[in-house]
C-alpha cells in the first residue's frame, strides 16, 4: 500500500497559515508585519530543498516565527 502523504498533494500554503495561527495564541502575539511573507519564503525553500512533510514543515515555521519575534524584541 501507497504511503498517503505520496497521494495527498502538499498544500504549501497549509503550514503557513497553520504555524501563524498557532505561534499567535502559543506566544499571545498578533502576526506582525511581513511575518507571513518572510515565513512562506523560509518554508518554500525548505520545500524546495526537499521537506515535503506538512507537519515538519508547521514545526521549522514555529521555530522561525520564535526566531523573528526574537530579533524584533531585541531591536526594541
Amino acid at each position: 500500500m501507497a504511503d498517503p502523504m505520496q497521494i495527498v498533494p502538499v498544500d504549501r500554503s497549509l503550514p503557513v497559515d497553520r504555524a501563524l495561527r498557532i505561534y499567535g495564541v502559543l506566544a499571545n502575539r498578533a502576526e506582525t508585519t511581513g511575518a507571513r511573507e518572510k515565513l512562506s519564503k523560509h518554508l518554500m525553500q525548505m520545500f524546495n530543498e526537499g521537506e515535503k512533510d506538512q507537519h515538519r514543515l508547521t514545526v521549522n515555521g514555529l521555530s522561525y516565527l520564535q526566531k523573528l519575534d526574537r530579533e524584533r524584541d531585541s531591536r526594541n
